[in-house]
């Protein structure tokens, strides 16, 4: 059901509901990322066949180019709309003809910079998919604000459906694309598909409407909180990307391409569900940024519960990659299930650090976030350029190492301001973060030794019963850790009260 205009402004206060609201956009937000997941998993199954790690290498350079764009569009406008205590049309009609302008700017700029693009790398097939590519931004821009929206008035599901149908769209025109032997087009067109569906979707979700361009002296705050998530967000994002420009500057198209395909099968498992998770932490503590206490005990709680489900399965993901990738995309995409396993070891505590946008953005010390930026920046570029004369695995090995280090400290950086530090974050994950790591310890090592002969699909079977009964025997034999189970068992209640009975 379509919310009324008036609940988007109401203010931000505590709610007796907002536990049970934050859980099921959790859980909605992680299901549409897990179902775009299988859309983009089978999907890769199909194309993977269809395509040459050529075509996605090309693909994924213009991509690697062109992630900062978003986060200009955005501008840090949608986390500095949810935590604000009090909105009004005004403001939001502010911020929304600004998104839409940046993001014609940056569509326009991209079309008209493609042929250098296609120059600097010496592949004339480069500028004709950066021009496709700005089509995407155009789209963002248009449905920014309306997302910031849904977001606030916490209609997780409603998200999680426009972001599901859209990923399905995008699928089913990447497919008939590759079927239809137009190579990577398939590749190119699948972003510009689902943005344009989920453009549609959020203004078809979101009943607020805009007016004429207005600029209203209220938002400039909002800018400038803005303004400091944008300046993290563009840091993270040559941070996040500076892998891929690296091997692209100094290796294959092809070797570009395995080493995207094994980011795209790690970050559909693991690392964009969390991530995911920012809109909805963000949006939950928010709402108890003036009781410190309370913020605590809730980024406590959530911090043990995840690490509970998704430490071992980031263990899981990284004893069995080499084998799901072979089994799903084939013998010649063995590498990149390497380099899936390897990245995977870096998702036992990816999620720690990512939990520090939820308390910047809470506090609302957004220039904290900056500053954090900063310090990842550097450990993973320097960690690229150590690994980087060793190839793909090199650099995949030197990142998850940075990983490790930055995990614990970025928490303690970002809650500084209410009261939160490592030795908190610690006590939330300890019990869960020994279990994995014993558990996939042994699971490598018994791939290597015992299950060494085994089929890909027996191994993976068996690396799976063992490590998770490794992994419980530990957390819950051992150290009694159950409260994770208790809070899972109420979100199906939650769920189960919504559930239509005949």
């Amino acid at each position: 059901m379509k919310a009324s205009v008036n609940s988007y402004f109401e203010d931000l206060g505590r709610s007796t509901d907002l536990s049970r609201l934050a859980r099921r956009g959790g859980v909605a937000s992680v299901a549409s990322v897990y179902g775009n997941g299988v859309l983009q998993i089978a999907g890769a199954i199909v194309l993977a066949r269809l395509l040459t790690p050529e075509d996605f290498g090309l693909v994924a350079i213009v991509m690697v180019l062109t992630r900062f764009a978003p986060l200009l569009i955005d501008f840090g406008l949608g986390d500095a709309l949810v935590q604000k205590t009090r909105i009004t049309h005004s403001q939001v009609t502010t911020l929304f003809w600004l998104s839409s302008a940046i993001g014609v700017a940056i569509a326009v700029g991209l079309a008209v910079c493609g042929p250098v693009i296609a120059w600097v790398y010496q592949e004339p097939r480069l500028g004709p998919i950066a021009s496709a590519f700005a089509i995407t931004f155009l789209f963002t821009g248009l449905s920014s604000q309306h997302m910031a929206l849904l977001r606030r008035s916490m209609q997780f599901v409603a998200i999680a459906r426009i972001q599901l149908l859209s990923a399905l769209a995008g699928f089913a025109a990447a497919v008939l694309i590759a079927t239809s032997g137009h190579g990577y087009w398939a590749l190119v067109l699948r972003p510009v598909v689902s943005a344009v569906c989920v453009a549609g979707g959020t203004w078809l979700a979101c009943s607020w409407r805009p007016d004429f361009p207005v600029f209203d002296a209220e938002a400039k705050p909002m800018l400038r909180f803005g303004m400091h998530v944008l300046g993290f967000s563009l840091i993270s994002s040559v941070t996040w990307t500076a892998d891929r420009i690296a091997l692209s500057a100094f290796y294959a198209p092809s070797v570009v391409g395995l080493y995207q395909n094994a980011l795209n099968m790690y970050g559909n498992a693991m690392l964009w569900p969390i991530a995911q998770l920012h809109n909805v932490g963000s949006a939950a503590l928010s709402k108890l940024s003036s009781n410190a206490d309370a913020l605590r005990e809730k980024y406590e709680a959530t911090l043990s519960a995840l690490a509970f489900f998704v430490m071992p399965t980031a263990a899981i993901l990284s004893v069995t990659g080499e084998d799901v990738a072979v089994i799903l995309l084939g013998q010649r995409w063995r590498q990149s299930g390497l380099l899936l396993g390897i990245m995977a070891l870096g998702g036992i505590v990816a999620f720690i650090e990512l939990s520090q946008g939820w308390l910047h953005v809470s506090s609302g010390r957004a220039d904290r976030w900056k500053n954090w930026g900063i310090v990842t920046f550097i450990t993973r570029v320097v960690a690229v350029f150590a690994g980087l004369p060793f190839g793909a695995e090199g650099v995949a090995i030197a990142l998850v190492v940075a990983g490790w280090l930055v995990a614990f400290p970025s928490v303690s950086y970002a809650g500084s301001p209410v009261g939160i530090g490592a030795g908190l974050a610690l006590r939330a994950v300890g019990g869960p973060l020994l279990g994995a790591t014993i558990a996939c310890a042994a699971g490598w090592w018994l791939r290597a030794t015992l299950f060494s002969d085994f089929t890909s699909l027996l191994r993976i079977l068996l690396l799976i019963l063992v490590c998770t009964a490794i992994y419980l025997f530990i957390v819950m034999g051992l150290l009694r850790i159950m409260e994770p189970i208790r809070v899972a068992r109420k979100l199906l209640q939650d769920f189960g009260a919504h559930v239509p009975r005949r």
